[in-house]
Order: C-alpha cells, then sequence, then structure tokens
C-alpha cells in the first residue's frame, strides 16, 4: 500500500530534503508597514482594527494561524475572495503585504527575505510554527515590561482631595505627629526602685 502523506508533511519534508526550514521568517518589516496600512484601508472595516472581527472573523490567535496552516493557504484565500467589496483586485503585492502584517501582529518576527508570490515559498512558512516562535521569544520583553507597571508605586493622594476621611494605611486627618521618643539617662537598675526624669534620645550619628 503505498505510503500516503498529508499536504503539511510533504511540505516539511520537502523543506528538510532542501535543507530549508518550514518556519522561517519570510517577510520584511517593511512589508509588514505597508501590510499595516492596506489593512486598515481594506480589511479592518469588517476583521477589525486590532484583528478581532467584528463583523468577520478574527485574524488574531493560535486558532485561526492553525485553521491557514502556512502562508500558501491564507494567500490562495484572501487573494481570490478579498476584500468582498472587490475580491482578487488588490494585487499579488499588496495580498503579501496584509499577509506579513497578520503575520507580525500574530507575533512572527520580520526578517531579511521579503515575501514573494512563489507558492512552494508560500507553502513552506508554517503560520502556527512561525507565530509560535515569535511569541515565545517576545515573551521575556513582555514579562519585564509587565513587571516594572507592576512595580512603580501608586501615586499618593493629597488628604485634602478625600474630604477629611482616614485613606487605607495612611494616618488619620489632624492626627498629631507622635512625640520624640525618650530614655531614661541613668539605667533604671542603679535607681534602688525610683523612677528618673527621662531626658530626649540622642539624635543619631
Amino acid at each position: 500500500m503505498p505510503l500516503k502523506l498529508t499536504y503539511l508533511a510533504a511540505v516539511a519534508l520537502t523543506a528538510a530534503l532542501s535543507g530549508g526550514t518550514a518556519n522561517a521568517a519570510g517577510f520584511t518589516a517593511d512589508q509588514a508597514a505597508a501590510g499595516q496600512t492596506a489593512y486598515n484601508s481594506n480589511c479592518a472595516q469588517c476583521h477589525g482594527k486590532q484583528l478581532e472581527g467584528p463583523d468577520a472573523p478574527g485574524l488574531a490567535g493560535p486558532d485561526v494561524m492553525q485553521n491557514w496552516a502556512t502562508a500558501g493557504g491564507l494567500f490562495d484565500f484572501i487573494h481570490v475572495a478579498m476584500p468582498p467589496s472587490a475580491p482578487g483586485q488588490l494585487g499579488d503585492e499588496t495580498y503579501l503585504n496584509i499577509i506579513a502584517y497578520i503575520m507580525q501582529f500574530n507575533g512572527a518576527q520580520p526578517g531579511d527575505e521579503p515575501l514573494t508570490a512563489d507558492p512552494d515559498k508560500l507553502a513552506a512558512i508554517s503560520l502556527p510554527e512561525e507565530t509560535k516562535a515569535g511569541a515565545t521569544a517576545a515573551a521575556p520583553a513582555t514579562k519585564a515590561a509587565a513587571a516594572a507597571t507592576t512595580a512603580e508605586a501608586a501615586p499618593a493622594v493629597p488628604q485634602a482631595f478625600t474630604w477629611g476621611k482616614q485613606l487605607p494605611g495612611g494616618p488619620a486627618p489632624g492626627a498629631a505627629a507622635a512625640p520624640a521618643a525618650t530614655t531614661p539617662a541613668v539605667p533604671q537598675a542603679y535607681t534602688w526602685g525610683k523612677t528618673l526624669p527621662t531626658v530626649a534620645a540622642p539624635a543619631a550619628n
């Protein structure tokens, strides 16, 4: 019985035999920037500014990337069906730029090689793997930024703006300052039970 390979397995095998990788970056930062402009003009009205899809399917998240599988699968669809008002009319370059932007939005990192309409190269770019690898690489910076935000102290609220009410953890309004600590001038053990006058503790050097 002949061995049957799935489409993705065949792509991976082809990439391995050719010395390539199934999750090469495949697009440049310039393409993603141009793709954002094109997306906002042609796609955002239905798919949302943040690719959340209020009036059409969302384009962000691992499930979406898994659904399309490869850049080739996404290109094949939007190249003939999008936008609904002018399907297939944006031109290869614009569609490729939009795909680059969608990939970058989902965490993929740009590289030096531009995305092209070559079917073999598009089929060799795994959307799930590329976006997962990009998100993993960006995770440390994201965690560091979150930690820095958490570490920032909350701004103090002047008591004048609390209408005289006690703030959590703060001193009661109008509370007098505690008197300076005092200490006996002579150890009590040497006074034969009598209480000696106290003096202010010496200032710390």
